[in-house]
């Protein structure tokens, strides 16, 4: 995933076809009820300690939106990098007084 967009600017010279290629995909799932496990974005109450963030998890995602979530195990050093994202990501939302 994080080289995807490399590889879709070499082939398309733009990212904006991949953002409406996962858009397409997201809402082909919703509003066809194909409960398909999907990497998408959702307020969480906890990841590895970090309460009430907003993360991309693998989801289960039908008519209804998400059904199920599916945490992934992260090793200490992911929940050391998670920790310092949440707080710089914490520090730019309170300075933007949101």
């Amino acid at each position: 995933v994080r080289r995807a967009a490399y590889r879709i600017i070499d082939g398309k010279s733009a990212t904006y076809y991949g953002i409406g290629s996962a858009l397409a995909r997201i809402v082909e799932t919703v509003v066809e009820d194909q409960r398909s496990i999907l990497t998408v974005c959702a307020p969480t109450a906890d990841v590895a300690g970090v309460k009430d963030v907003t993360i991309a998890l693998p989801r289960l995602v039908g008519g209804d939106g998400i059904l199920s979530t599916f945490p992934q195990p992260l090793s200490a050093q992911e929940e050391e990098a998670l920790q310092r994202s949440a707080t710089v990501v914490r520090e730019a939302i309170t300075s933007l007084g949101l």
